[in-house]
């Protein structure tokens, strides 16, 4: 409410006018209704102009100030009229009417627009309106107080003129108010907001003007009663158009207003006319009442519930010149509601299309503008879509942020082009595209796009109405917009996360094979190496060997090979790895007795005995080499420098063999630190298979071994057997060497006669594989066809070795089994 002060101050003006009338009527009448009634009324229509708690305020607060002096006005005419007619209430209340019409043109000259683009014109806010019209009533106010105050001056003074000069001013200020309502409409007939407020008040003063002129004509009372009224009626409508909180409403109660004042006015003045005109008998109906005055007021109440019935279909064909385009909006509003975002835009232009074709045929279509991508959508006159590429100018969507509801009329960037220029490419691109109206279409984020309406043959502009329809249109359509490119981008992730998906199908399925292919790889390399040991494995001591490998390799512990000189303990250890659980990863081989240190890089060569071998590496630091090992300073001790190499991730063994098996011959040569290191740090799912000469409790005896190494060896050993155990296995063994050297070396495999065999047979073979493979490599060098037999066993200096004295009776009888065994075998 508006301050206690300024609403007392009302109160106490309408009370004592309605006191006084209250006095004048000698305590009787509808004073004692006006003391009462009007000052809480008075207060009602105080608070209905206040400020809004809460949102934004366009109104002008002297126009609110102009307005509560408007009612304030009203009231005290009311109060005066409440009491008989004296020459101070007759005063009184024309100061109360001349205060309504003066301070109803200052609230239309303080009107406030929206803002945007127009502006208000200085010589709408001017007050020379209020000042001329308050000459007709300071003599319509000063005459009857003149009268009341000083009679004795005013003896000669005829009545007659103070009724003449209360009604001349009466309808000088009402003339005064048209004038100024007209000015100002034309002034301001673009501005939103303005345009509807100011043709409400024009429209309602006029017919508060027409009804006060007929009921005066008709006799309802005297001119110098009806017409103060009237002008305050007039006053409190303009004012309260100029301080109503939504303009659009205003339009609204206006066509309804216009609508049962042309239905109402004509019944009731007829009714008031029969009732003068007949008072005493009836009016010549036959069967009706002798009672004029009931007929009368019968008829008039029943056409007057009928225009009561009838005022909002009258109320719509006073809706504007564009009231196609409301019934379109809402329309397309509520086909916008679709669920489906396509078929909502889809059926909301088609609404939009419908209300354009219906303005004239031959006019652009309403169209969706987007920004990203740039397109603009259309909808045909069979309903369906069509985009094409098209792009909105930035500089009129930041004109649409700047202008009422973010709408902009092409009205308005005409109205300013003059004063600003840079408006006038964006009127020539509207204009080629025949768009009148531009609606920026948001969504959470800022600007999505613009709905185009076409301007077509309209000649009014657009009303705050149908601009709050548009807008809301347009909000709706970017909740539509703003869902579908949700949808569109949901879509989209789920097909780029489909392809992903397929993408890392396909990638793991390549890696899976990539993975098979490598243990596919390692496992024929590991196959390779172990060929020497199973490819002739018919002797007890080598079958009894391979089973217990086999054995010890599946339970995943680490196995510990006790090899004598010659024997290729790679091909057992391969049986080892081949045996895991292990057999698909790599097999790293570290030489302990290597002279020097050999990259962790795989060999591309392949021995001549085994083939491919797997990664080695060396083990004696003190010995120079290309080799990672130079990586380490040189100022560290040896054991430092091979404890480094272990270390480092890039070329320790132990991160090579991860995956696999790590095998280390001649462990016992390895640097203290490093077999220290090796028992502590193996991980898990490395395999470790040690080849040393002696058991490892003697090697630890001796010092040749760390105890936390042993440790992690435990006892589980094998001792593999030499080649004088594997008697039935030494003829296959020395022809499956000669086969290979053969095809090496010509093309195809050598043969042993069976003198050569015999002497095969015979001899201890101390250095076991090695020597094996040694003799039978210079024998076919030196063969001339393609079988072996003494003459080239001979030239070669080989002969079956004598046992020792000590040993001969022994070893008669052994190497008499190795023959017949043999000679069984072949």
């Amino acid at each position: 409410m508006r301050s206690r002060r300024s609403f007392w101050i009302a109160a106490a003006a309408v009370a004592y006018t309605a006191f006084a009338a209250l006095r004048a009527s000698g305590g009787h009448g509808t004073a004692w209704l006006a003391l009462l009634g009007l000052p809480p009324l008075l207060a009602l229509g105080l608070r209905s102009i206040e400020r809004p708690p809460r949102g934004e305020d366009r109104i002008d607060p002297a126009a609110r100030s102009a307005a509560a002096v408007c009612l304030t006005g009203a009231a005290t005419l009311a109060a005066s009229r409440s009491g008989p007619g004296g020459l101070a209430l007759i005063a009184l209340g024309n100061l109360g009417a001349a205060a309504a019409a003066m301070a109803a043109l200052v609230a239309l000259a303080r009107v406030a627009g929206l803002g945007g683009l127009l502006e208000a014109p200085p010589s709408t806010r001017r007050l020379d309106a209020a000042a001329f019209a308050s000459l007709f009533w300071t003599v319509a106010v000063a005459l009857p107080a003149v009268s009341a105050v000083a009679p004795e001056r005013a003896a000669e003074l005829d009545p007659v003129l103070i009724d003449y000069a209360t009604s001349a001013a009466s309808l000088g200020s009402l003339t005064v108010t048209l004038v100024a309502l007209a000015h100002v409409r034309i002034a301001r007939r673009l501005e939103l907001g303005v345009a509807d407020r100011v043709e409400a008040a024009l429209l309602f003063t006029a017919t508060a003007l027409a009804v006060g002129l007929s009921s005066a004509f008709v006799g309802v009372a005297r001119p110098e009663a009806i017409l103060p009224v009237t002008s305050a009626v007039a006053a409190v409508c303009v004012a309260a158009c100029v301080v109503a909180a939504d303009a659009a409403q205003v339009s609204r109660a206006l066509r309804l207003t216009l609508a049962i004042a042309a239905l109402a006015t004509p019944p009731a003045l007829l009714a008031v006319y029969a009732v003068h005109e007949a008072p005493r008998g009836d009016l010549g109906l036959r069967g009706a009442p002798q009672s004029s005055i009931g007929v009368a007021v019968f008829g008039a109440c029943a056409l007057c519930a009928l225009a009561g019935l009838a005022a909002p279909a009258l109320a719509r064909r006073f809706a504007p010149e564009g009231a196609r385009w409301l019934g379109a909006f809402d329309a397309a509003t509520r086909a916008a509601m679709n669920p489906e975002p396509e078929a909502a835009l889809e059926t909301a232009l088609s609404a939009l299309r419908e209300a354009s074709d219906a303005g004239y045929s031959g006019q652009a279509p309403p169209a969706l503008y987007l920004l990203a991508p740039a397109e603009r959508v259309t909808v045909d006159r069979a309903g369906y879509t069509h985009t094409e590429r098209a792009e909105v100018p930035a500089r009129l969507i930041e004109l649409c942020q700047l202008e009422p509801e973010r709408v902009l009329r092409i009205e308005a960037a005409e109205a300013v082009q003059v004063r600003r220029p840079e408006v006038r490419p964006l009127i020539e691109w509207l204009t080629e595209r025949d768009v009148g109206v531009v609606a920026l279409v948001n969504d959470a984020e800022g600007p999505i796009g613009a709905l185009a309406v076409p301007r077509g043959r309209r000649a009014s502009p657009m009303t705050l109405e149908e601009v709050n329809g548009l807008r809301a249109l347009a909000d709706r359509l970017g909740a539509v917009i703003a869902v579908s490119a949700m949808l569109s981008g949901s879509r989209g992730r789920e097909v780029a996360a489909r392809r992903e998906g397929e993408r890392l199908t396909r990638e793991v399925e390549r890696l899976s094979r990539a993975l098979e292919r490598d243990a596919g790889r390692s496992r024929a390399i590991a196959a390779l190496l172990a060929r020497p040991a199973r490819a002739a494995a018919y002797s007890p001591a080598a079958r009894a060997a391979v089973e217990q490998l086999e054995r010890l390799a599946a339970g995943g512990g680490p196995v510990t090979l006790l090899t004598a000189p010659g024997i290729d303990a790679v091909a057992w250890g391969a049986v080892v790895h081949l045996s895991s659980a292990r057999a698909g990863g790599p097999l790293a081989i570290v030489d302990g007795a290597a002279p020097a240190l050999e990259p962790p890089a795989p060999p591309r060569g392949a021995s001549p005995e085994r083939g491919a071998p797997a990664p080695r590496w060396g083990a004696s630091p003190e010995r120079g080499g290309a080799s990672p090992e130079r990586d380490a300073p040189a100022s560290l001790p040896p054991d430092a420098r091979a404890l480094a190499l272990w270390r480092d991730p890039d070329s320790s063994p132990i991160e090579a063999a991860k995956g696999g098996t790590l095998l280390v011959l001649d462990a016992q040569a390895l640097p203290t630190e490093v077999q220290r290191y090796l028992g502590a740090a193996l991980p898990d799912d490395v395999g470790l298979v040690v080849a040393v000469p002696r058991t490892v409790d003697t090697l630890v005896a001796t010092g040749q071994m760390d105890e936390r190494l042993a440790d992690r060896l435990g006892d589980r050993a094998v001792a593999l057997p030499s080649l004088a155990s594997r008697g039935e296995d030494l003829r296959a063994l020395a022809l499956d060497h000669l086969a290979r050297i053969g095809v090496r070396l010509r093309g195809r495999p050598f043969g042993l006669d069976l003198r050569a065999l015999q002497t095969v047979l015979d001899h201890p073979w101390p250095g076991n594989d090695a020597e094996m493979g040694a003799v039978l490599l210079r024998a076919a060098l030196v063969a001339e066809g393609d079988v072996i037999g003494e003459k080239e066993l001979a030239a070669i200096g080989f002969t079956a070795e004598p046992e020792p004295p000590g040993r001969a009776r022994a070893a008669r009888p052994a190497g008499a089994m190795r023959r017949r065994r043999a000679s069984k075998a072949g």
